[in-house]
């Protein structure tokens, strides 16, 4: 009997239990169901694209890459064809002096067209289409019609396609340096978004880190607190502990304005303006392990580094400039040469007809020179135009070695601060066992207080140290990344092609 009774009280218990559970489930459920879902994590791809996207740095260099290609079609413009076209009326009233019957008078009422076209060689060429008609007023009316083919030809100064090419190549080269100017720009956004969003990451993981030790030191605040009440503690003690209290309260309001900093310094860089934008949770994930290679590191910093490319075409600028200024040391000789036909009738019809009739024709060639007298300033250009390229020459080295400098330089850090993650993770593990141990001595009275809070300052320092060697290895791979150009593969970011040649 007694065993039944047994049986039947723990039978009761576990559907007590149940009923417990499934109410409790119950509640839970239906708290979830009036709970928002939280938002999902910004992720540090989506800062970036909102950042290239929205950035100011980023509309400017954007800006100024079109414009960059308008100088092109600027240059390419010097070969359009040009059309002209003129027209005049006047009266002219002459005297025969001192021998002649008098005076004479006619008007006149001119119409030109022409159409004139450069040539990649420096020529001109020009075709011209001009009619006349003259009032004599002592005779008859009469119409000049005529046709006119003219060309000029430098043969020395300014001769030659890679003259007369120059202002186009010009512009086209300085339109692929505005894109590794923009490419470069872009790289230099995307760290900029990571350092910011790695501090934000930092920040609010330092202010947990800092919340925690709040309540611990209120823990230790209220343990004291017994430990008097039942005699045992001491009004030192007690003092010391609100001290505690009142540091971590203190440490929380800084980091909360840490925080507060971080975020606005991100929403600056991905929301320009819209500070009063809530950043939701981040998801700052830890790095993968790294195996990085000097070699490897600075041939994609060599292949990929925008501003060594940009350098490397402003000598090519240079080399076009020389060459265009050894060409204009020549004297000017141009080589000419005309052609036309011409008809004169009393009526504009038959003037016009009768132009190409060739009854009135007419040619001419011949040379024109010129030659400034001590050729100073083309002296003086092709001098400067020889600084200029071996002051890029320099300017590349200089770079170049830069480039070699800042791989080894990030290289270093990335190795540092993976050893630097290493030791302080180990650091805050022991520093916690320490607190634990002087913890649990002053709980037997084996250790002063003073002692426990010492501890527990070590302890947040250690947790405090390894969150910031944790940043310093993001920060460190996110340098390397920019330095080997891999930011933009990473972060599936296509870069507008250079003007083809």
């Amino acid at each position: 009997m007694h065993t039944h009774t047994h049986t039947h009280t723990h039978t009761h218990t576990r559907t007590a239990i149940a009923t417990a559970i499934a109410f409790a489930t119950l509640a839970l459920a239906l708290h979830a169901q009036d709970t928002p879902p939280p938002p999902p994590p910004l992720t540090l791809a989506q800062c970036i694209a909102m950042a290239l996207d929205k950035n100011y740095d980023m509309r400017i260099q954007r800006i100024t890459t079109t414009t960059s290609l308008n100088a092109i079609e600027t240059a390419k413009a010097a070969y359009d064809p040009v059309l002209g076209g003129s027209a005049s009326h006047g009266y002219t009233r002459s005297e025969s002096y001192p021998y002649g019957n008098g005076a004479s008078s006619r008007q006149t009422t001119s119409l030109d067209a022409t159409i004139s076209q450069k040539l990649i060689t420096g020529a001109t060429l020009q075709v011209g289409y001009g009619g006349d008609h003259v009032d004599p007023r002592a005779g008859p009316n009469y119409y000049n019609s005529g046709l006119t083919l003219s060309v000029r030809q430098p043969i020395l100064k300014n001769y030659g396609s890679t003259v007369n090419r120059a202002a186009i190549e010009r512009a086209r080269l300085g339109a692929q340096r505005s894109n590794y100017d923009l490419k470069s720009a872009v790289l230099g956004t995307i760290r900029s978004v990571e350092s910011a969003y790695y501090a934000l990451a930092y920040a609010r993981a330092n202010l947990e880190v800092l919340k925690t030790s709040l309540g611990t030191a209120q823990q230790l605040y209220n343990e004291n607190k017994i430990r008097r009440e039942v005699g045992t503690g001491k009004d030192l003690d007690i003092l010391q502990a609100q001290v505690g209290v009142a540091n971590a309260q203190r440490n929380i309001l800084t980091g909360e304005k840490t925080v507060h900093d971080a975020e606005d310094a991100l929403l600056a860089l991905i929301n320009p303006f819209q500070f009063q934008t809530a950043i939701g949770p981040l998801d700052a994930v830890e790095p993968a392990p790294t195996d990085i290679s000097f070699d490897r590191s600075y041939k994609l910093a060599r292949d990929n580094s925008p501003d060594l490319a940009s350098m490397a075409l402003a000598l090519k600028q240079s080399e076009l400039d020389l060459a265009v200024a050894k060409r204009n040391r020549l004297p000017q000789l141009d080589a000419v040469a005309s052609a036309g036909y011409d008809a004169t009738r009393t009526s504009l019809g038959p003037a016009v007809g009768n132009t190409l009739d060739q009854h009135n024709h007419d040619w001419s060639i011949g040379a024109t020179v010129t030659y400034p007298w001590g050729s100073r300033a083309e002296k003086a250009s092709l001098a400067n135009a020889k600084a200029a390229l071996d002051t890029n020459k320099v300017s590349y080295e200089k770079l170049d070695q830069a480039v070699l400098l800042q791989v080894r330089t990030a290289i270093r850090a990335v190795q540092t601060s993976e050893e630097g993650v290493r030791i302080s993770a180990l650091a805050a593990k022991l520093s916690e066992e320490q607190y634990n141990m002087e913890k649990a001595r002053y709980d037997q009275g084996l250790s002063t207080f003073r002692l426990v809070q010492d501890m527990k300052q070590d302890l947040d320092n250690a947790r405090v140290a390894e969150l910031n060697s944790r940043v310093s290895l993001r920060l460190a791979l996110a340098d390397l990344a920019r330095l080997e150009g891999s930011s933009l593969g990473h972060y599936n970011i296509k870069l507008d092609a250079t003007p083809a040649p």
